[in-house]
């Protein structure tokens, strides 16, 4: 039984609309959560089993949320390191879980408005970003 715990420590959390980003002052990586994922993760208390989470899903999204939507957005936080612990699932599991979901919803409007989207964008410190000397205007 999965009962994953959300990282907190050396992240900087911001809410922006329906959208969560996670800074990870560490790695130097900011991550974009949409509303499914950041869900996800403001849930993983390491209590909630993925039927837990599935079952605020339902309530705070839309009822065909399930706990294969649940994995694929734990597969993509455990990528990018935001759990405290891995969730021990192969990537085939996180396949068949999202292909499963899929097959379930079967309408594209339903489907891109719930799948689970997670951008990660590398952040230079301020000593890289100045040292870009092509990149200064021309005097």
């Amino acid at each position: 039984m999965i009962k994953a715990k959300a990282r907190k420590e050396g992240l900087f959390v911001e809410q922006i609309g329906n959208e969560l980003v996670v800074y990870d002052q560490e790695k130097k990586r900011a991550h974009r959560l949409n509303q499914t994922s950041g869900l996800v993760w403001r849930h993983c208390d390491g209590t909630k089993t993925v039927s837990d989470i599935a079952e605020i899903l339902k309530k705070e999204l839309n009822e065909i949320a399930d706990e294969n939507l649940v994995l694929v957005s734990l597969g993509q936080l455990d990528s990018v390191h935001l759990l405290q612990e891995p969730i021990n699932l192969s990537s085939m599991e996180i396949r068949s879980s999202r292909r499963e979901f899929v097959h379930k919803v079967g309408t594209v409007g339903a489907i891109t408005l719930l799948l689970p989207l997670l951008t990660t964008m590398a952040i230079p410190t301020p000593a890289q970003a100045q040292t870009c000397g092509s990149c200064a205007p021309e005097r």
